[in-house]
């Protein structure tokens, strides 16, 4: 009886997060977040500032105070200092606002799985752009904050050098990168027109250089001091041709950094290793999967020296190599 209770308490919490993800995630898309973290407000001073529907905005406010997101005091709600690190500011090294709107999301179109499962269909990464954006928010400052103390990354980007990077999206990375290192000259390629689009809107003047092409089809030679691939190598099916036009992007002892959520060799019951376990799913339903650091040493070694895995958290590394 106490095994059997021990795992009735446990499963009742996944479904109560289920709840969470979501009141987490409206939070963030209606801009309530925003709202409170500017200054505490009454429920009807959120109502007449957000203009959204009452009973609805009543329903999220007692939600998020039952889940601990916001607390109420003296008539106010108040968004705490802590949960502003974890909901509403980017940069924070303990965000994780993005990650609950990327489940959210991507849920809404886990009614595929029935099909995957009976008949192998899969589902267009171009159709979650919006949810791979609020997810990768995280990884983007997490490797800038990285890069920082890299002894090779961060003088080649502070002094002003070529990167391309490879699988872009929306562009939100080289955004963040020119506005840290204004100095480098960027170029970000990506298959997506859409995702191409997006980028170019992004950029907004910045010089960077978007060009939609496949990984696959790059003929840069001798280019580029860095090559990036920020959490796209798993989704590239011809792995291994894409790594080689990247050895041939590069200069003489260039660098290729990847960023990307790596499988754990073991100890499944963790709860880091238990999200990218269960992202597996998500990764299937999109014809992709995720690789082992085993996979990123086969497909370099030939190419590639002095490779380096950092692990920057949740299971998601940071790995350098040098150009033979």
């Amino acid at each position: 009886m106490k095994h059997s209770s021990t795992d009735f308490a446990r499963l009742w919490k996944y479904s109560v997060g289920f709840y969470g993800v979501w009141i987490a995630h409206i939070g963030r898309q209606m801009k309530l977040f925003d709202q409170l973290a500017a200054h505490p407000l009454s429920i009807e001073e959120l109502i007449t500032n957000t203009k959204l529907y009452p009973p609805a905005i009543r329903a999220w406010c007692s939600a998020a105070q039952a889940y601990r997101l916001i607390i109420a005091r003296n008539g106010k709600l108040h968004l705490k200092k802590q949960m502003r690190r974890l909901l509403h500011d980017r940069a924070s090294s303990e965000y994780l606002g993005g990650q609950f709107s990327y489940l959210a999301l991507r849920s809404l179109e886990y009614r595929a799985f029935e099909e995957l499962f009976k008949t192998g269909k899969t589902r267009k990464t171009n159709s979650t752009l919006s949810a791979v954006e609020q997810a990768t928010d995280w990884d983007h400052y997490a490797f800038l904050a990285a890069a920082q103390h890299h002894e090779k990354l961060d003088p080649l980007l502070s002094k002003g050098c070529r990167l391309l990077d490879v699988g872009c999206g929306t562009g939100s990375m080289l955004a963040k990168i020119h506005k840290k290192y204004p100095k480098s000259s960027l170029v970000g390629v990506d298959p997506s027109d859409k995702a191409v689009a997006i980028a170019r809107q992004t950029a907004n003047g910045k010089p960077i250089t978007l060009i939609m092409m496949r990984g696959e089809s790059m003929k840069f030679a001798d280019e580029f001091d860095i090559v990036f691939l920020g959490e796209s190598l798993c989704t590239i099916k011809e792995k291994e041709r894409v790594i080689s036009n990247c050895w041939r992007a590069l200069k003489k002892d260039g660098t290729i950094v990847i960023v990307e959520g790596l499988l754990p060799d073991s100890k499944f019951d963790s709860t880091e290793s238990q999200l990218i376990m269960g992202m597996q799913l998500d990764f299937a339903l999109q014809g992709q999967k995720f690789m082992n650091k085993k996979d990123i040493v086969v497909l370099l070694n030939s190419r590639f020296s002095k490779m380096y895995f950092q692990e920057l958290g949740g299971n998601v590394y940071l790995v350098t190599a040098t150009k033979k």
